[in-house]
């Protein structure tokens, strides 16, 4: 159903005048209960992990090696040119202290890290890009799906805070995997990564509503846009929320808004076939599909 078409379902049911449009209109029943549509699809994205809205982004690192002036105690740094670098980019190499990071772009030229350097001279520093912002519709984490594709390794994380800090400020800090952490509304990795790696992760989407065009946004703007979730479950939330704004009694229709929100989180997605007497998984190689003798001549 269309949002009209959701409102006008919800208006017979209750007994209220039916109404020719939704979005623009200054009736205030009709504006409380758009109100509540848009109230209701961003709770139910909260609720839970719904298949439609699951989605895969995968980004690429970026990382530029520069010739760069030092000056030990100070934490200006001298480039060529600072076209490209941000403050979410990272430092790496000779003269840097471990876990450098870009505070502010001062010039063309010029441009001061969050520490000073240890040491006076010319160097190729890495610069790394060690920030990346999550995608715009991003609403939740799905845990353990990050990867670093091109190492065919997980990423390792998402780290604690103390974990971060451990790692960036310990004596250890070195090593070839990647850990990430999400803060500032974006993913940051360390140590700072090469470029042109390919990181992948899936997340939850708060954009719920479909336009008319089949592009998708987080809230109901026009009469003519749909929804992801089931219709019966989209009427039974309104009803529900517009009885309860209103002071009336909701018992009924809200256990009958619950039992249909159990239903329909239950036939969502399909779901693994659990054993109560699980076995290890089979193995391709092991001393039990390896004959003791009689192997055979090799074949090359």
């Amino acid at each position: 159903m269309t949002l009209l078409e959701l409102v006008r379902q919800v208006m017979s049911e209750l007994g209220l005048q039916q109404v020719s449009g939704v979005v623009g209109n200054q009736e205030p029943s009709v504006r409380q209960m758009f109100a509540l549509m848009n109230r209701l699809g961003m709770d139910m994205v909260r609720e839970h992990d719904w298949q439609r809205l699951v989605r895969e982004h995968i980004l690429t690192t970026q990382a530029t090696s520069v010739s760069s002036a030092l000056t030990e105690g100070s934490a200006v740094v001298t480039v060529p040119g600072t076209a490209g670098i941000t403050k979410k980019w990272g430092i790496w190499g000779t003269g840097a202290r471990p876990f450098a990071q870009v505070v502010s772009i001062d010039s063309s030229t010029q441009l001061t890290m969050n520490m000073p350097a240890d040491r006076t001279g010319n160097f190729d520093l890495q610069f790394s890009q060690i920030e990346y912002p999550l995608p715009s519709d991003w609403k939740k984490q799905i845990p353990q799906t990050e990867w670093d594709r091109t190492n065919r390794w997980p990423l390792m994380g998402p780290q604690t805070a103390q974990a971060w800090q451990s790692f960036k400020s310990g004596i250890v800090y070195a090593g070839p995997r990647e850990r990430f952490r999400i803060m500032g509304n974006c993913i940051a990795v360390n140590p700072p990564p090469p470029d042109g790696l390919l990181f992948s992760f899936e997340y939850v989407s708060k954009n719920y509503v479909i336009a008319q065009d089949g592009t998708d946004k987080q809230s109901f703007t026009a009469d003519t846009d749909t929804c992801i979730f089931d219709d019966s479950l989209m009427v039974l939330g309104a009803k529900t929320l517009f009885l309860q704004a209103k002071g009336l009694d909701y018992s009924l229709e809200g256990q009958q808004f619950a039992n249909l929100m159990s239903q329909c989180k239950a036939q969502d997605a399909s779901a693994p076939a659990l054993s109560i007497s699980p076995r290890p998984a089979s193995q391709l190689l092991s001393n039990r599909n390896i004959p003791d003798g009689s192997w055979g001549s090799p074949q090359w």
